[in-house]
């Protein structure tokens, strides 16, 4: 299923469109970011074929997820070799892959193969001036993806929820802590893409989010530090 959005553009910014497939078990909702006729794809978890047949005969830049569970994942090595693009994700997740993996088979899914990606990080350049908001707690490499007057969540923010954390690698206070740092960081007319589920925006999240709305942020972000799991 193929939903399309369009974010609000500045003068002299890029004028970007948002479209949702939804792909596999979990309804994985995988976005086209797209400039005309040149596009980034983001979290493809599933369903190789319809992605590329929403793409069409425009051209793919790149292939990011925001987080590597198998659900934002499973099409990426599909996708990457037929459209010869770069996947990009953040080191942190990829330390993980293998514990990823062996949940992902106790769960009796398939495991994704993937290739060795471009790591990136808040100081990253991505394609169509995108920009990457490190956002950890439902994983220690979740990301977010920033584009003039919307965010692409993956699974930290959904309108209503937050993320899980009781995964290896999740963490609740850091979890928080990235859902107060968008709540601070970006305006509340700003979109909410998630991984999962409708849009949302930032400041609907702030008084209407069961879990994790404004009040229930601390005065200051905290910076926790991580733990590999072992």
């Amino acid at each position: 299923m193929v939903n399309n959005g369009q974010a609000k553009p500045k003068a002299g910014i890029l004028m970007l469109t948002v479209e949702v497939v939804v792909v596999g078990p979990l309804e994985t909702n995988c976005y086209l970011v797209c400039d005309g006729d040149s596009c980034v794809i983001i979290d493809p978890g599933d369903e190789a074929e319809a992605i590329l047949n929403a793409l069409g005969s425009r051209r793919a830049l790149a292939v990011v997820a925001t987080h590597l569970h198998f659900d934002h994942v499973s099409a990426v090595k599909e996708l990457t070799e037929h459209l010869g693009v770069p996947f990009m994700a953040h080191r942190l997740d990829w330390e993980l892959k293998e514990i990823f993996n062996e949940l992902v088979s106790r769960w009796g899914f398939t495991k994704p193969e993937l290739p060795e990606p471009v790591f990136i990080d808040e100081e990253s350049e991505l394609p169509l001036n995108l920009r990457v908001m490190h956002t950890p707690g439902h994983t220690p490499g979740s990301i977010s993806i920033i584009g003039d007057g919307f965010v692409i969540t993956g699974d930290t923010l959904f309108a209503g929820s937050v993320g899980r954390t009781d995964l290896p690698g999740g963490d609740m206070d850091r979890l928080r802590d990235s859902v107060c740092r968008l709540y601070r960081e970006l305006p509340d007319n700003f979109i909410v893409y998630p991984g999962h589920g409708p849009s949302t925006t930032i400041g609907g999240e702030k008084i209407n989010n069961v879990l994790i709305p404004m009040e229930a942020c601390p005065n200051e972000t905290r910076h926790i530090s991580y733990k590999k799991p072992k």
